[in-house]
């Protein structure tokens, strides 16, 4: 996405801000034939992380797409958040040209469903939907105290 300009990112965006809805319903459907019911809750990402594992999504699938749609769905109601897509080289570049989600966490940091689906599509670690979206609604402080000037030189 590096390549591409921010007209067509913002036109890209813009797509798939349309459809969001669309992504989650044809989830929602596909789950539930296989007696799986998403509904778009913290609580439910569980049955959000079986569907992946169960169906072997790949990052290559639509159903990708629907699974990062339907995750993004889930912190931005649950936490007032919005989509908005990241144009911020500089600070952001990890996330350029991606729908993500601001406005959900303390400090303005953004949350890029795509990057987490990609996560436990790679890794299939149990939980990692709740623990990535806790990890920015409830960060850990580092207390830097505990970390002397001579403890950093000796290292060096």
């Amino acid at each position: 996405m590096q390549n591409l300009n921010s007209e067509i990112l913002e036109e890209k965006f813009e797509t798939f801000l349309s459809c969001v809805d669309d992504y989650v319903e044809n989830l929602q459907l596909r789950a539930k034939r296989k007696g799986i019911y998403l509904d778009v809750s913290l609580d439910n990402l569980c049955e959000l992380e079986k569907y992946i594992v169960q169906n072997d999504v790949s990052v290559d699938s639509d159903e990708y797409n629907d699974c990062a749609a339907y995750l993004g769905e889930v912190v931005r109601k649950e936490f007032q958040g919005k989509w908005i897509c990241n144009l911020d080289k500089e600070d952001n570049s990890l996330y350029y040209g991606f729908p993500v989600i601001q406005g959900h966490a303390p400090n303005n940091v953004l949350f890029s469903p795509f990057h987490v689906v990609k996560a436990f599509v790679l890794r299939k670690k149990e939980n990692l939907f709740i623990t990535a979206i806790k990890s920015q609604i409830y960060p850990a402080t580092i207390d830097w105290s505990k970390f002397s000037v001579e403890d950093q030189e000796s290292h060096s």
